[in-house]
């Protein structure tokens, strides 16, 4: 997709002023203060309002996403009062890879809340883009309980791309181990690993093949798992089960994207806010991570990477244990992981690790042109990578 050519018909020679005085346009580095701003001014309402923030370059951490990756701002005089991002990259899709767009980073500003009329017209820039080459079909990841979201999203309005809903997916947020439960999840991970005759390592440089073939063997099952590339690897961050002639059989790794990616606690409903204190001495005595400040950055890594077979939850168990320990180590409160609401390895890990959960709903979006693939999606569990999300 030529970007140029592209911007100059979004914005139809800067005259694309809708009825309401909103232009829509390709962001550059121009606008990547505004951007930022928005995100960071504009949280996930809830008991905890969150921002997903995106500093101190959110085209840096755009470029997580995919290799390709575009930016539609919307633009009232010189204010961004709404961003939407698209990115493509490698996916498997009914056992093949292919180029699978995702769409996110969508936000609109507070003081334009109830102007569907933006939302809509930047759809229209998103068809456009489309249509200059775009894949055939585009995933994303709406938040269970945004029901105005879901509503405005689900209601098949005119100009907008279809949302057909695939499935819901379950975030699990495991806390760090204390300082007691550290030496004892070492130690017994370590134990049901050598009854297995598995060691667990770091991965290396000389495993890098392996290790990628590995992964593609594993999500090649799933849809809309990532296709890694060598570029991408970086064996020596990922944790390897190896048998005993040294072939890996299971992997994950421990991934902190706080350099440039951030979720930051922006406010507390009233009870919670009230509360925070009383719930915060208990946590301490606990030796348990507290409610955080306002305008703090959650400590937080995610769990990618991840491939094992649904007969070896115990194996996953004990990697994740393992990458806890190491976040604890690092001062990472938090790990996250996510499964598919129907992968049989979640009643497991559940029982095994007590997290916290949030639910979201992924859809498959498409134009015409994709319809039919999306129809013909077969029933394969969904593990897109979470750390992408």
């Amino acid at each position: 997709m030529a970007g140029a050519a592209i911007t100059g018909e979004l914005t139809l020679g800067g005259h694309a002023l809708t009825d309401s005085g909103v232009c829509f346009e390709l962001a550059t580095s121009e606008h990547d203060a505004s951007i930022r701003r928005l995100l960071r001014e504009n949280p996930m309402p809830g008991p905890i309002r969150l921002s997903l923030e995106r500093e101190p370059s959110f085209f840096a951490a755009a470029a997580l996403e995919g290799p390709e990756q575009q930016t539609i701002v919307a633009l009232e005089g010189e204010r961004v009062v709404a961003a939407g991002s698209i990115s493509t990259r490698q996916r498997f899709i009914n056992g093949q890879p292919m180029q699978v767009g995702y769409l996110g980073a969508l936000r609109l500003d507070s003081s334009c809340r109830g102007r569907a009329s933006i939302l809509r017209r930047g759809y229209e820039a998103f068809r456009r883009l489309h249509s200059q080459g775009g894949p055939k079909i585009y995933l994303t990841s709406i938040m269970a309980d945004n029901l105005p979201a879901r509503r405005f999203l689900e209601r098949g309005l005119s100009g907008m791309p279809t949302y057909r809903f695939l499935g819901e997916f379950v975030t699990l947020v495991i806390r760090r181990a204390d300082r007691l439960e550290h030496f004892r999840l070492r130690s017994r991970a370590r134990r049901k690993l050598s009854k297995q005759g598995i060691k667990c390592m770091r991965g290396s440089k000389e495993q890098g093949a392996e290790i990628l073939d590995l992964l593609r063997c594993d999500h090649q099952k799933y849809q809309f798992a990532p296709v890694w590339s060598a570029n991408e690897l970086h064996p020596e961050s990922i944790q390897v089960a190896c048998q005993a002639d040294g072939r890996p059989v299971a992997c994950a790794a421990l991934w902190d994207q706080r350099s440039i990616k951030q979720i930051v606690v922006r406010g507390y409903s009233s009870p919670l806010k009230w509360a925070r204190p009383v719930l915060n001495f208990g946590a301490r005595c606990l030796g348990q991570p507290v409610l955080p400040r306002i305008g703090t950055t959650l400590s937080h890594a995610f769990v990618s990477h991840v491939a094992f077979s649904p007969d070896q939850t115990e194996l996953a168990e004990s990697l994740i244990h393992l990458l806890r320990v190491r976040a604890a180590a690092r001062g990472i409160d938090y790990v996250t992981l996510g499964f598919d609401s129907r992968d049989p390895r979640l009643k497991q890990l559940r029982a095994a690790l007590h997290p916290r959960e949030y639910r979201s709903r992924l859809y498959v979006v498409h134009w015409e042109d994709g319809e039919a693939l999306a129809q013909n999606l077969d029933d394969r569990l969904l593990a897109p990578e979470v750390a992408l999300l």
